[in-house]
């Protein structure tokens, strides 16, 4: 049997549907698994379901109390990723309406030389985005994006996880298990990688059928359709790690197929396998030629730093089963006790009896080492630091956690395969399924519980406030607009200006973009004296060349300390080079004057 081919089904385990009945009872079980994702979503986000038009992030916990990401002050404006990927969503989408290069970055380091790029094209979502945001708003269809996201990996890791095993109530927890797992759900607060991973269990449910039904005589076309839709909306969306790792993945899978084949000296699949090949090939070949064409070949940034992952890996060699953070909240890859015991329990039962899932358990032992980066050692040799040294493309991916979307799945996996093996003692008794489901209900709520690993934070999205107000009635017309803070390009605080700039339709001099633009650094290095309140005539010739005329200063409580912002706004209107033009919450509108 193949390493990737589904287990034999169990008559006693299971009646045989048939008729009718069949179509309605998967659709109703789909339908089930849809609205138990949507509901541990609003669950895990509360109250953001009672304030869609609020940014949802994590407070954390007292370790991590001090960090950046996790630093609040009641009544400032938060700057994070999540800023950025509402601003990048509404320039794609803005590109696409005005008929224009989707990779062009109009909004942010307006007024410069050149444009800058980018490769982040976040579909599927930006075309949510675009229906959307006329309707509910900018912010509020962003947060459908990430409920739909949850409720579509769900949905995937369930259609895929029922293939190996004979329960859909089981595989049902397991794909909650996986949706819902911390690190995904903290990485879905700010990154745009967490509303991608259902692409993982889409493309690996793809792949299976397409290799089952090869083997079974049956056209294949319609799920290498699939498979490739999958690859390429990875590879399009501009995630570049999520491309590299599914690519790993189906590359490792072809090649396990291969010589599966050949041992075994049965058929070779090889149209197939010629079909993942030829997918894989044109994803990396379009984010090969996106990112010449975009960055030029380098990028701006920390990327490719050895120390970016010592300083990410995780703290620990119990992050598995303890809720760490670890820096900034990327070393944060707790799945807890039950499930990583499940997980050693069902590589044990792969080797004894279930070899249909044998290549994914010879898989995961690795995936788990590499998941801990710089932590993990092997005979004293650092394995993750050997595959960055010798792999280019493993060089530009500074956070190995981000392999969890794979590691994560693959523990569910073996975790579910456990239980399915436990199961066949239950076979054919009713009251022992029952009780046996009601248990595994239960426990499904308890684990979810428990991967609530902290307290929700929401912040208003500002779109009503007065200066935001003001922006958006002068008019891009008025010129681009200052965001004070303005920081080096690579410095996250920058997306609260960004974020501004796209709420009132303006264009802003800060830039949170990896694009090369030392002319950025410069423009940067002569506007930085009026963070200090300093109107720098250097700074005031900038603001005059690039046509200028508004500012804004806003309570960034990870660059200004209490009181400082309301006192850079005092000191460049006491120098008589600006006035106050209005002021609301943690933002205060300011003109140049003369």
């Amino acid at each position: 049997m193949s390493a990737t081919e589904a287990p034999p089904s169990d008559s006693r385990s299971r009646p045989a549907a048939t008729g009718p009945g069949r179509p309605r009872g998967r659709a109703a079980s789909f339908l089930a698994v849809a609205l138990a994702s949507l509901a541990a979503f609003v669950v895990l986000t509360w109250p953001l379901a009672l304030h869609p038009d609020h940014l949802w992030t994590m407070a954390g916990n007292r370790g991590v109390a001090a960090e950046p990401n996790f630093v609040a002050r009641p009544g400032g404006m938060h700057g994070g990723d999540q800023l950025q990927n509402v601003f990048i969503q509404s320039a794609v989408v803005d590109n696409a309406l005005a008929l224009r290069s989707p990779y062009l970055d109009l909004g942010e380091g307006a007024a410069g030389p050149a444009p800058l790029r980018t490769t982040s094209l976040d579909v599927p979502w930006t075309v949510l985005l675009a229906a959307t945001r006329p309707l509910v708003g900018l912010v509020p269809a962003y947060n459908l994006s990430l409920a739909l996201a949850s409720v579509a990996t769900g949905l995937a890791a369930f259609a895929w996880l029922g293939r190996h095993t004979r329960w859909p109530l089981l595989a049902a927890a397991g794909a909650l298990a996986y949706a819902f797992t911390p690190h995904r759900m903290f990485q879905l607060t700010s990154h745009f990688n967490a509303v991608m991973w259902w692409a993982f269990p889409a493309a690996l449910l793809a792949f299976e059928t397409m290799l089952e039904r090869r083997r079974a005589g049956r056209p294949w076309g319609w799920p290498a359709t699939g498979l490739a839709a999958v690859t390429l909306t990875v590879a399009v969306s501009g995630e570049f790690h999520l491309i590299l790792y599914l690519t790993g993945l189906l590359g490792y899978l072809a090649v396990w197929t291969l010589v599966a084949a050949l041992a075994g000296r049965t058929r070779v699949p090889w149209g197939p396998l010629a079909a993942t090949l030829a997918t894989v090939g044109a994803g990396c070949a379009y984010v090969l030629l996106a990112f010449h064409a975009v960055f030029k070949g380098s990028v701006a940034g920390e990327n490719g730093s050895w120390q970016q992952v010592e300083l990410y890996s995780p703290a620990s060699v119990w992050s598995l089963v303890r809720k760490s953070f670890g820096t900034q909240g990327e070393g944060l890859i707790y799945v807890g006790w039950p499930l990583l015991v499940l997980a050693g329990l069902g590589l044990v039962a792969v080797v004894a009896r279930r070899r249909a899932v044998l290549a994914y358990a010879v898989l995961a032992v690795p995936l788990v080492l590499l998941t801990y980066g710089a932590r993990a050692q092997v005979a004293g040799v650092q394995v993750y630091r050997l595959l960055f040294d010798h792999l280019p493309f493993l060089s530009l991916q500074r956070v190995p956690e981000r392999l969890m979307v794979v590691t994560a799945l693959l523990l569910v996996l073996l975790a579910v395969t456990a239980l399915d093996v436990a199961g066949h003692v239950l076979a054919g008794r009713g009251p022992a399924l029952a009780a046996a489901g009601l248990v595994l209900s239960l426990a499904t709520v308890a684990l979810l519980a428990d991967y609530r690993v902290s307290r929700n934070r929401l912040e208003p999205d500002r779109a009503d406030n007065r200066v935001v107000a003001a922006l958006r009635a002068a008019g891009d017309g008025a010129g681009p607009v200052l965001g004070l803070p303005i920081l080096g390009q690579s410095v996250t605080w920058n997306s609260v200006s960004t974020y501004l700039g796209a709420q009132s339709r303006r264009r802003v001099l800060n830039a949170y973009n990896q694009t090369p633009a030392p002319w950025q650094a410069e423009r940067v290095a002569r506007l930085e004296p009026l963070n200090r309140g300093q109107a720098d005539p250097a700074a005031l010739q900038v603001l005059r060349q690039t046509g200028t005329g508004q500012v804004v200063v806003v309570d960034e409580p990870r660059v200004f300390a209490p009181g400082e912002w309301q006192a850079v706004v005092d000191g460049l209107v006491a120098g008589g080079r600006f006035r106050l033009v209005a002021r609301d919450g943690p933002l205060a509108l300011l003109e140049l004057t003369g």
